[in-house]
């Protein structure tokens, strides 16, 4: 067996990770599992398949792209068993906990005899701040490293139940891994409750993110690059990157008057927004188009058929 294998959330991760000294293979995994279909065969040929129908239009990639940049993956778990440890290196927000439950339940059924562990960031020290790796000085990766999490039997099958509510039809399903404290994933019950408030709210037919884009737009923001500016410093548990707000925004475009200068069009209540916004698509297994989110009861409600 090789030494040690480090599976990394992001190339900003990877540029702190080559400073810090730490020996080891890298491995940068490059996923938007918090975006679009997820089917629950992670892995197999009809998961690519179904991740690269969204991925291509959604990212703007070049046709053969997406398939091309999942090829070394494909490499990576011929050879996983070679390794004497696996770490997985990931973040607090929603963006890196359902790309990080994914790998840890597809892992978890290799039947490897590695050791697997885990270093998940977040809170540092005594701060209420939340830190990203991209934003952690290498000279304390070492620090992570040496108090890292070893996986077992029971956080694989934490994950893959976890995974398997997220990859449903009912994303109810996932209730119980935000009200259920587990010590090895703090981060979870959060980004799960952000991922829940992005169903359309049942008063507003908007998402809490598109509630938030027509606020600051309703504030007088005019510029699409000073909008998302401030979505990105207005979030926390997302973790998301400039595109998927420009995609949400996008798909706003029929409640415009004037889309370039962000004029809202004047009647915008919820009928009226249920009759322009596309709901067509889903988020992991569940459509959009089938639930509510209630504001006051915080859960999600199943969506009366139109009639």
């Amino acid at each position: 067996m090789s030494n040690t294998l480090h599976i990394l959330n992001g190339d900003s991760t990877l540029n702190r990770f080559k400073a810090s000294g730490i020996e080891g293979e890298t491995f940068v995994w490059r996923e938007v599992l918090s975006d679009g279909p997820v089917p629950i065969e992670f892995g197999s040929d009809a998961f690519w398949s179904v991740r690269d129908s969204f991925m291509t239009p959604e990212f703007n990639f070049e046709s053969g792209q997406y398939l091309k940049d999942i090829i070394p993956f494909k490499a990576l778990e011929e050879r996983l068993a070679q390794y004497q440890e696996i770490v997985l290196w990931f973040e607090y927000d929603l963006f890196c906990q359902i790309n990080m439950i994914a790998l840890i339940q597809w892992i978890g059924k290799q039947n490897l005899d590695s050791t697997i562990s885990l270093v998940c960031v977040g809170k540092i020290d005594d701060s209420d701040q939340l830190f990203g790796l991209g934003e952690i000085e290498a000279m304390r990766y070492t620090e992570l490293l040496e108090s890292r999490l070893k996986l077992g039997a029971r956080e694989f099958d934490f994950c893959s139940d976890v995974y398997e509510g997220y990859c449903s039809t009912d994303p109810n399903d996932l209730y119980n891994y935000i009200l259920m404290s587990f010590s090895g994933f703090p981060y979870l019950p959060d980004a799960l409750e952000v991922h829940l408030k992005r169903f359309p709210n049942k008063e507003t037919g908007l998402t809490e993110i598109e509630e938030k884009l027509v606020s600051f737009i309703k504030a007088g923001e005019t510029d699409k690059i000073k909008l998302v500016t401030k979505m990105l410093s207005w979030q926390r548990y997302h973790g998301f990157g400039d595109q998927q707000y420009i995609n949400v925004l996008n798909r706003l475009k029929p409640l415009f008057e004037d889309f370039e200068t962000l004029v809202l069009k004047s009647k915008q209540n919820k009928e009226e927004i249920e009759k322009l916004v596309n709901r067509d698509n889903r988020l992991g297994g569940a459509k959009l188009s089938d639930w509510y989110w209630d504001d006051q009861e915080k859960t999600l409600i199943p969506r009366e058929p139109a009639s």
